[in-house]
């Protein structure tokens, strides 16, 4: 059975020896045991320290997906900074990969 929610929290807040401040630790022990309101208490508290940051002067974000990209994307989407329409840089008319226009995600090799 996959950890999910406050139980994948707790371990990860565990293994990297994280402190985490009374209050969140306060705001998630009601919702502990229903692992959607975890989440979507996660996936809030994410998008109002983001604002935060950003109205304070942060011009970059950068967030660790963990497997779970669906709360990155609610985060972005709640931020209202999900570009739709930016040009992707190998979508172009010189392009000599002709046959690969037509995608929206390219892997990125390191």
């Amino acid at each position: 059975m996959p950890i999910l929610g406050y139980e994948r929290f707790a371990k990860t807040v565990k293994y990297c020896k994280t402190n985490v401040p009374v209050h969140l630790k306060e705001a998630l022990e009601p919702l502990k045991n229903d692992d959607e309101k975890v989440r979507d208490f996660g996936v809030e508290f994410c998008i109002k320290q983001s604002q935060e940051l950003m109205d304070n002067g942060t011009k970059f974000l950068h967030y660790y997906t963990m497997n779970l990209e669906t709360a990155v994307i609610k985060v972005i989407k709640g931020l209202n900074i999900l570009n739709t329409h930016k040009r992707l840089p190998y979508k172009s008319e010189s392009s000599y990969i002709k046959d690969r226009q037509d995608e929206d995600v390219r892997p990125i090799f390191w």
